[in-house]
Parts: structure tokens; C-alpha cells; sequence
């Protein structure tokens, strides 16, 4: 077993977990934002992974987005907030990710 190739595979499930629960504790937040709070927790992150990964979520309509100028000074940002759709992912994914910490720690016993 390749464990770089597993760990790949877990942290791309999970990243997109984290990125999901981050914008619904927050609301809405702009890609450097998410980056940063990422960074905070040592979930480092490059902008070349972020940035498609919010297009793909956009897509996939779990996310909406919305240019804003904040009191009309400096460059309009682009903010993300979390769709009915991409709430109710949110939360089955938190749901399945808490069970399986759950199941884990169980088979430790």
C-alpha cells in the first residue's frame, strides 16, 4: 500500500469538509480569508488547490459567490457562502466524518 496515495486521498475528502465548515461557521468568506484560517490550524494550503476547489464547489452549487467592494475602497473581493445544497452536504459529511472518528476510536478499545 502506497500510504502518500492514502493520505492524498484522505486529505482531499477532508479539505473539502474543512473549506465546507469553515464558510458555515462564518457565513460567507473570501478565498485569501479561507486560506489564512486554514493556515492558522497548520492545514496548509496552496492557492493553486484552493481557488479550483471553490470553482468546482461553486459548480457543483453548494456554494454561491458575490463580488464586494468593502466601503467602497480597494479591489473587490469575491466572498463564498454556503447554499441550501452545500449546507445540508456540510452537515452529512460532518455527521459521517464524527461517526467514523467514532468507529475508529471503538475498534481502539
Amino acid at each position: 500500500m502506497d500510504i502518500n496515495n492514502w493520505k492524498m486521498q484522505m486529505r482531499k475528502g477532508y479539505l473539502e469538509l474543512c473549506i465546507l465548515a469553515l464558510i458555515h461557521e462564518k457565513k460567507k468568506l473570501y478565498g485569501l480569508e479561507i486560506l489564512e484560517l486554514l493556515s492558522e490550524v497548520k492545514l496548509s494550503v496552496k492557492e493553486g488547490t484552493l481557488y479550483p476547489l471553490l470553482s468546482r464547489l461553486s459548480e457543483d452549487g453548494l456554494l454561491s459567490s458575490s463580488w464586494v467592494t468593502e466601503n467602497n475602497k480597494g479591489h473587490p473581493r469575491k466572498f463564498y457562502s454556503l447554499t441550501k445544497d452545500g449546507q445540508k452536504l456540510s452537515k452529512e459529511m460532518n455527521e459521517e466524518f464524527q461517526n467514523m472518528i467514532s468507529i475508529l476510536e471503538k475498534l481502539k478499545k
